[in-house]
């Protein structure tokens, strides 16, 4: 469970382009789209097929309720059954992406513990939302726009390309209150980096800038505050053009290549292979690739 936020410097809110427009006052447009009732969390979908999921308790650091939580995982299970949307961009306003969870309204306790409700708290909580990032079938960027700390940087780290701002930053927070990281962060770290970082990371609880979390594999580009959203824009039109079932099923056989061994990952190519050709942007590819022209991806 992750400690209270801690304070960071950030860039400003984040604000959306003519198709997406999104503010810390909770003023969310997007063609197609329609402002979430939870202004806690703001979604829409732009016309070309990315959904931005924006955390919105600036004020809070982007500490995560568990009413969030749900929205967050709801959204994307939203995401990955519908065919209109291609692409995913989680990000937050103000100064924080997520500063960990919130503690400080989570209810009194009304009940000796007993064992076991700890485990459950963590795999029907940070567990569930780190799965469903990791299992959306669409691909999801994060656009860390500040302070991500404790569930908030695994939370990132779930996603399948991280751009940050470079006065973002990552903390490995939990050690700092005497407790076990959460969030699969201890099956994500060191997939990232390796054992050895993720110890030195999880270990001293330092706070570790956008600059050297792309040099550490963690992030996958840093750049200016000002051009985060600009570049997350970019990067997720482009994936929503593309032949989304098949980026869906790379993500799987990539997120499951650690855990198996050569053989099963081999079957697990083929049987992608099979089902991707049935598909109709698999066939435009091919007869783009034959015809010499540039391919119409639409997602089915």
């Amino acid at each position: 469970m992750s400690p209270e936020p801690v304070s960071g410097v950030g860039p400003e809110p984040v604000r959306g382009d003519a198709a997406g427009a999104r503010s810390a006052e909770g003023e969310e447009r997007g063609e197609g789209g329609e402002r979430s009732k939870d202004d806690t969390v703001l979604h829409s979908t732009t016309a070309s097929g990315v959904s931005w999921i924006t955390l919105n308790r600036p004020e809070a650091m982007n500490a995560l309720t568990p009413e969030q939580r749900e929205r967050i995982i709801a959204l994307l299970a939203d995401a990955s059954a519908d065919p209109a949307v291609r692409a995913v961009v989680l990000t937050g306003t103000g100064r924080g992406f997520c500063a960990g969870a919130d503690l400080r309204g989570a209810p009194d306790r009304v009940r000796e513990r007993l064992p076991g409700d700890v485990a459950r708290t963590i795999r029907l909580g940070a567990q569930r939302l780190v799965a469903a990032v990791l299992d959306c079938e669409k691909p999801v960027i994060a656009a860390v726009n500040g302070t991500a700390a404790g569930i908030g940087a695994h939370l990132a780290f779930a996603c399948d390309l991280v751009l940050a701002a470079d006065t973002a930053r990552f903390i490995e927070v939990f050690v700092r209150r005497g407790l076990v990281p959460d969030g699969g962060g201890a099956y994500l770290l060191p997939r990232l980096v390796g054992p050895q970082r993720a110890k030195e990371l999880m270990f001293f609880g330092d706070a570790l800038s956008a600059a050297d979390a792309e040099r550490l594999g963690l992030v996958n580009r840093t750049v200016e505050a000002g051009e985060l959203e600009a570049v997350a824009t970019a990067w997720a039109e482009r994936l929503a053009a593309g032949p989304t079932r098949a980026l869906a099923l790379t993500k799987q056989l990539v997120n499951d290549a650690l855990t198996g061994d050569r053989a099963t990952a081999f079957a697990a190519e083929a049987a992608a292979q099979e089902i991707n050709m049935t598909t109709r942007d698999a066939t435009e590819g091919v007869a783009s690739f034959t015809e010499r022209r540039t391919p119409d991806f639409q997602g089915r």
